[in-house]
């Protein structure tokens, strides 16, 4: 038996390298005063009340009613865009004595050029809206805003490249021992691993028994909107705190083990190693291009069965790698969201990191190994040596099994990460690049933009629907990569440093960029149409039951159009501050400080090109995902 230590006791405020004053204690603050800001936005937003407009003066003296497909209370529906609102701040005209309600002024003033011919519509049920994008005003101001923020203002805040001041800032957390014991106990995290679990097997019921109908099922939005959207915003905040709960690992883990708490022991598993060939997080790339050419070619979101067969198939595969490989070699290598949130959480403002004075002496390596009171780690991090996110699945096993005391769970600045000086991989790089691709890619087939494309290169090569979506989606995803090699050769030639490190190390430097696009974009979803949600709990199968007494409401979005642009625009300058930001650390780090200029200008003009994007696909109309709602 190990002999064990007392537990350090980390101070609650660690700011290891110097001493880092209110610029480390504003560097901690900054992601929550943004988070305040944007409830701020939201609780502003729904208190204001729209404005009434009516046709003529003779409609002043007439009693308006409320039978344009809402009740007045709580949700109404424009009759021009087709869009859920909220009838209290809505937009609002009296026509024909029925009162009328606007997503935005834009949907108003084009109702006023019609109104007969609207209200007429309005009485017709519709399968589907489309959603404004930005007013050119505020597109081009936003841009405006870029262009200033990108030459020389940022230069102010750069640093020398290295990981000091501020960006070491740290709180411990778990210096507060109710916390910490939490983390130690075998109850973390098997119940709210018990809580996941019921609601992904009721997602599958729901999706493989449930009405087909995307409207009246819980299946699609749950997963789509509210689970797949929500988990880029709890990144921010909370790390891969999804692995730590995820379903699919624990379902995985309770079938091979044959229980449901405790260190593995005895078990089913074969655990066989890894292939050397996949160990790398190409496997996970391939599932992530797969998965959204299934998603996006044949509209999966609004096929609950489909959504079903997909959550099942993510389960048939940690299943299979538990019983056959050691550890979670599936968690590591594989799996595409536990990747796609490891690269995001780069950015995190939260971390799991081992005190390292605490484990001077320490000859056990149980953090690493395992022991009677835990698993050792399962996707093979050393924790005595973790510095970045991207593989911890804080999973908190660490904390059960270190005999010293030596983890913590700290609060950081974000990005504090992607400032670490480390090794690149060309793995990462490409699945960073992949996602600003993609993040785009899916706010394009949104747009009637894409359909047009869709429907000239059917008509120019011949092909099916499928394989002319493929070839798009290919040409689409490989565009914004190749447009970014050739500014990085650009940049080698002219800084004369090595192309591979220009490449691997600016590529990471555009995950805010793509993070914050993909918040903007998830933002549409998750405010507009995630409160749908609440009616859908009452009746999950679209049965006709009414378990809660909500499946009649009429849910209105969160936040009003208006409300929706200016949350848009904050995420994405924030994303290019932070790219610009990375990207000069980056550029003096390389070069020493020497020709900083010549490496960063071309990476310059890709933050721009790429910023500029994210605003011009949030200015196109966009048709909602769950459109039958």
């Amino acid at each position: 038996m190990n002999p064990v230590s007392a537990p350090s006791r980390p101070a609650a405020l660690d700011l290891p390298k110097k001493k880092t004053g209110w610029m480390g204690l504003t560097a901690l603050l900054l992601p929550y005063a943004l988070g305040l800001l944007v409830l701020g936005l939201i609780v502003q937003d729904r208190g204001r009340a729209g404005s009434t407009v009516y046709v003529d003066a003779n409609e002043m003296a007439r009693t308006a009613t409320t039978d344009n497909g809402t009740d007045g209370a709580s949700g109404a529906v424009d009759p021009v865009c087709g869009m859920s609102v909220r009838a209290a701040s809505a937009e609002k005209v009296v026509f024909d004595g029925h009162l009328f309600h606007f997503c935005s002024s834009y949907c108003r003033t084009a109702f006023l050029d019609k109104p007969a011919d609207y209200a007429k519509a309005s009485l017709t049920p519709r399968l589907s809206h489309t959603m404004r994008g930005l007013p050119t005003r505020m597109y081009q101001w936003a841009l405006v805003l870029i262009l200033i923020l990108s030459f020389g203002v940022i230069e102010l805040l750069a640093g020398d490249g290295r990981e000091t001041g501020p960006m070491a800032a740290r709180w411990n957390l778990t210096a507060w021992a109710p916390l910490r014991r939490l983390l130690a106990s075998n109850l973390f995290p098997l119940i709210p691993r018990v809580v996941t679990s019921v609601l992904f097997l009721l997602v599958i019921a729901a999706g493989l028994f449930g009405n087909q109908n995307p409207a009246m099922n819980i299946a699609p939005l749950l997963t789509w909107t509210v689970w797949w959207t929500g988990l880029i915003f709890a990144v921010l905040y909370l790390g891969k705190g999804w692995c730590t709960i995820c379903p699919w690992d624990a379902l995985a883990g309770w079938a091979e083990r044959l229980k449901f708490r405790g260190p593995r022991g005895e078990s089913l598993g074969l655990n066989l190693p890894w292939p050397k060939a996949l160990r790398s997080i190409w496997p996970a790339v391939g599932l992530f291009l797969a998965l959204t050419w299934v998603e996006l070619g044949m509209g999966i979101t609004l096929i609950p069965r489909a959504t079903a067969w997909v959550a099942l198939g993510m389960l048939g595969m940690a299943v299979a790698s538990a019983f056959l490989f050691e550890r979670k070699s599936f968690c590591r290598y594989a799996c595409l969201v536990g990747r796609v949130s490891g690269l995001y959480a780069l950015f995190s403002s939260v971390e799991i990191r081992a005190t390292k004075e605490a484990c001077f002496g320490c000859g056990t390596l149980d953090c690493w190994k395992g022991n009677a009171l835990g698993d050792g780690c399962p996707t093979f991090e050393y924790p005595r040596a973790m510095k970045l996110n991207t593989y911890c699945t804080m999973c908190t096993e660490c904390f059960k099994t270190c005999p010293s005391g030596s983890m913590s769970l700290n609060l950081r600045p974000w990005a504090s990460d992607l400032v670490v000086e480390g090794k690149p991989r060309l793995d990462e790089a490409a699945l960073a690049l992949i996602l600003l691709s993609m993040t785009a890619f899916h706010g394009l087939t949104m747009t009637p933009t894409w359909a047009a494309l869709l429907e000239a290169t059917k008509a120019a090569t011949g092909l099916s629907f499928m394989g002319a979506f493929t070839a798009m989606m290919a040409a689409f995803l490989a565009l914004p990569v190749l447009v970014y090699a050739a500014l990085a050769w650009i940049s080698a030639a002219w800084a004369r440093v090595k192309y591979r490190d220009i490449f691997l190390r600016f590529a990471y430097a555009l995950l805010p960029i793509a993070l914050f696009y993909h918040l903007a974009h998830n933002a549409e979803h998750f405010l507009m149409e995630g409160p749908k949600v609440l009616a859908l709990i009452s009746d999950p199968f679209g049965w006709g039951w009414n378990v809660f007494g909500t499946a009649r409401w009429t849910v209105p979005p969160l936040v009003s159009l208006e409300g929706l642009w200016r949350i848009q625009i904050l995420f994405v300058l924030v994303g290019h501050l932070y790219g610009l930001w990375i990207t000069a650390r980056t550029a003096r780090r390389l070069t020493a400080g020497r020709g900083v200029l010549a490496v960063q200008l071309p990476m310059l003009l890709a933050m721009v090109a790429f910023s500029w994007g994210s605003l011009w696909l949030l200015k196109q109309p966009m048709e909602m995902r769950i459109s039958g709602m």
